[in-house]
């Protein structure tokens, strides 16, 4: 994989598994889940215990398992100032249409979907490093 840096700890949850890098979380949502505020809410804290709420990150989600996901979770999240982007992963065509969907719900611009998880990881690396540069030089993430 193309990460700048190593591997630091994966996270499992009841509805999925997480794999924590410095600048990026890959998550893999279980099969027949419905990720809704709630599921949302404890995967943001997990991530903001982590992380802190000033360390600029990206979120790959590896849609390999069939699952719906409440898209107002999407407009939660904008609000954090340091979730850079969302890379969705997914292989099945029909699933760009729904990242096209849930990407209304977001950031402009910054819920992407991808066919291949190293050009998702090479965008994500992007998106965290233009924030990382401004917290590093002392600059508000806003």
């Amino acid at each position: 994989m193309l990460f700048k840096t190593r591997f630091m700890k994966t996270v499992e949850l009841q509805f999925g598994e997480f794999q924590f890098y410095p600048e990026v979380i890959i998550g893999k949502i279980k099969e027949g889940i419905h990720f809704d505020m709630a599921k949302n809410k404890e995967l943001v804290q997990v991530a903001t215990d982590y992380y802190g709420t000033e360390m600029p990150v990206s979120y790959i989600s590896i849609r390999e398992n069939d699952y719906s996901i409440d898209p107002l979770v999407h407009t939660r999240n904008s609000k954090f100032k340091n979730l850079c982007g969302i890379a969705i992963v997914e292989k099945r065509v029909q699933g760009n249409s729904t990242a096209n969907l849930e990407s209304k719900f977001f950031k402009p611009g910054k819920l992407i979907a991808f066919q291949d998880i190293e050009d998702a990881i090479v965008w994500s690396n992007k998106e965290t490093s233009e924030k990382l540069t401004l917290v590093r030089a002392g600059l508000s993430l806003n």
